[in-house]
């Protein structure tokens, strides 16, 4: 047996032992990184990547989000004309009205006419004979 092959053979047990306790480490600190077995930084760009995607197709199937001045009519050049042949109207006959219109654009969307008849219908100067 050669001299020193004891202490050689002490040396690579002891670098065998202090690599296994670094691996150990290393996996109870990953361990701990992972929620469910997955890491939280690639769940989170998974997320950025395609939540917007998938929100897109839900709100297109199911519309939750609101078109920004959808409700007054302000997008559509029809309910514009409306909105002051109404005011127009209102000012002249019931002023405490004027508040409504909106509401009732909203209400009467595509059914303009009806509504112009309604209140003209409603509004028209009785004659007392």
């Amino acid at each position: 047996m050669p001299k020193g092959d004891g202490a050689v053979r002490r040396a690579a047990a002891r670098e065998q032992r202090e690599e296994e306790i670094e691996e150990r480490k290393f996996k109870k600190a990953e361990e701990k990184k992972l929620i469910f077995g997955v890491n939280p930084l690639h769940l989170f760009f998974l997320l950025l990547f395609t939540l917007p995607t998938i929100l897109g197709v839900v709100d297109y199937f199911f519309p939750f989000s609101k078109v920004p001045g959808g409700g007054y009519g302000s997008l559509d050049p029809a309910q514009a004309e409306w909105r002051m042949r109404l005011r127009a109207f209102y000012s002249e006959h019931n002023p405490g009205k004027m508040d409504e219109i909106p509401n009732l654009l909203r209400k009467y969307k595509g059914k303009e006419r009806l509504l112009w008849r309604k209140l003209n219908k409603k509004y028209a100067p009785k004659d007392d004979d």
